[in-house]
């Protein structure tokens, strides 16, 4: 079959694999209809990344070479015997979180802090831009209405609904989503989901921009003095959540400078490094910063009733798709300089 490896920074290979053999009682191979390039992908490509298996994972066993590939839709073409709840034929969604089941936090629900989990396409044998993937059965969700296009952007989607629950974004709130990329379009998504009365979005790229607000977002016009332009429309105050959705220093000093007294700050991003931030602030105005790391498993099944019930239209964040024989040159490429794509599908099979 044919996947799409990382052998190390710049080089992705379109290569021929052995398929995967037959599933185990608790597994399934599913074919990948589509599959989303994420940041993550292309930080890796890049060499700013860290998120890959470079050596064999202690869960999972993989490392470089690496199928990529972790947001995607597919359908199912084997099932082991005790697998239930989906048929060979079925339209699923694959969430990619594996997770051990045996440490503290597999063990109270919360697989997104086990301390070994791995994730399909970034520490596993096998990634959604191969044209077959061996899966637990739990990583599992029928589409049942949703169509294989939005169900290759529930992954970020979870994320991003993650990301504003944890920030506690409620009825009437305001918020600043930093960055338009994916998840910062799906952040802005999620909260006006959650009730928010306005999101501000700022964006530097003037393309991106004008697509977040096509979408409904308020963008914010200008990079000179974020901070006061919003007070300037929040009476004074500040925004009640700010969400760093850019990943960069100043993203997160925009997002810690913007919100009011007693405020939040969410930060789904991935940083490259440690970055500094205005600490007396959030000590003195009494802020509370909260990091997210993936979903939990609620999240993730609550993200797919949103989009079943059309209160998420995450399709809408989707600006190209392509053919998986051309990801390197209008895939990781493309994105690996600044473009005006927001999230690019790639099709693996038909």
């Amino acid at each position: 079959m044919r996947a799409v490896r990382l052998y190390g920074e710049g080089d992705v290979r379109i290569d021929e694999v052995p398929e995967p053999t037959e599933p185990g009682p608790d597994e399934a191979i599913v074919a990948p209809l589509w599959s989303g390039l994420c940041g993550t992908d292309v930080k890796e490509f890049t060499g700013h990344g860290g998120s890959i298996a470079r050596k064999p994972h202690p869960l999972t066993g993989a490392g470089l070479p690496l199928i990529l590939g972790h947001e995607f839709s597919a359908r199912v073409v084997a099932l082991g015997p005790r697998v239930e709840g989906v048929a060979v034929g079925d339209e699923v969604a694959v969430m990619p979180l594996i997770h051990c089941g045996r440490c503290l936090a597999c063990r109270q629900g919360e697989h997104q802090r086990c301390a070994m989990k791995a994730w399909t396409g970034l520490s596993d044998r096998w990634g959604g831009f191969g044209e077959r993937v061996l899966v637990r059965s739990y990583q599992l969700t029928p589409l049942a209405g949703i169509s294989a296009v939005a169900g290759a952007v529930i992954e970020p989607a979870a994320v991003a609904v993650n990301a504003a629950a944890r920030a506690g974004i409620g009825p009437g709130d305001t918020v600043f989503v930093a960055g338009a990329g994916a998840i910062g379009v799906l952040t802005m998504m999620a909260a006006k989901a959650a009730g928010a009365s306005a999101v501000h979005v700022f964006e530097l790229n003037p393309e991106r921009a004008a697509f977040v607000g096509s979408l409904g977002g308020d963008v914010v016009p200008t990079k000179d003095d974020i901070p006061g332009y919003l007070r300037d429309r929040t009476d004074g105050l500040g925004v009640h959540v700010a969400m760093d959705c850019a990943g960069k220093p100043a993203a997160l000093e925009a997002c810690v400078a913007s919100v009011r007294p007693g405020g939040t700050i969410g930060v789904p991003s991935v940083h490259p490094g440690a970055t500094p931030f205005d600490v007396r602030r959030m000590t003195r105005d009494d802020l509370t910063l909260v990091g997210t790391v993936g979903y939990s498993r609620t999240l993730w099944e609550k993200t797919v009733l949103m989009v079943r019930a059309g209160v998420l239209p995450i399709e809408k964040a989707v600006t190209s798709k392509i053919p998986l024989d051309e990801i390197v040159t209008r895939g990781f490429e493309v994105l690996a300089k600044p473009s005006d794509e927001t999230k690019i599908l790639v099709q693996v099979n038909e």
